[in-house]
């Protein structure tokens, strides 16, 4: 396993912790006591978790059709993303792309999945003291996957990325 691998896995487990974090918190201010990794502070568990809807104002984020690895063909990432890393691993694929802050990342994929033929069924902003994120999940052309963005990965940075504003892609099959 090569080091973008494993840091894709440190950024899958830090935006994990936002995804069921947003899940626990069920409402935009509802709170959870699940702890976090990425929290800091001795009573990290206890940080109230947020939610809400992304911003859908601003201008429009750019795009361009990444070739994907693996049997997806192409998929939309915002056009100023320095992507990282295009891995696919038997029939998934990661992908890990920095420089877009978490609320760009919920506003682009709210137009550019719709138009690429995906269903958007989650797309929501978490926050959880200091880490914030998105988290989108989506299903389509055969496929369903989850876009997790954090403000800072807990854990090793990524090289090339840093570890602010990165975002992982995880696409499979749907079953």
């Amino acid at each position: 396993m090569n080091k973008f691998r494993s840091a894709a896995l440190a950024l899958a487990a830090t935006a994990a912790s936002l995804t069921v974090a947003a899940c626990s918190a069920g409402t935009p201010t509802a709170s959870s006591a699940a702890s976090s990794p990425a929290a800091s502070g001795s009573n990290a568990s206890a940080l109230p978790v947020t939610s809400s809807a992304p911003p859908t104002t601003g201008a429009p984020i750019p795009g361009r059709m990444l070739t994907i690895q693996g049997t997806l063909g192409a998929f939309p990432v915002p056009a100023a993303a320095k992507v990282g890393e295009n891995i696919s691993g038997g029939q998934s694929v990661i992908v890990v792309f920095g420089l877009i802050v978490p609320a760009d990342v919920a506003r682009f994929y709210a137009t550019a999945l719709p138009q690429a033929g995906y269903t958007v069924t989650t797309n929501s902003m978490v926050s959880r003291g200091p880490q914030n994120g998105a988290v989108i999940v989506f299903t389509g052309h055969g496929f369903k996957g989850n876009i997790e963005s954090v403000n800072q990965v807990a854990g090793p940075s990524f090289a090339g990325l840093g570890s602010q504003n990165v975002t992982t892609i995880i696409i499979a099959p749907s079953k």
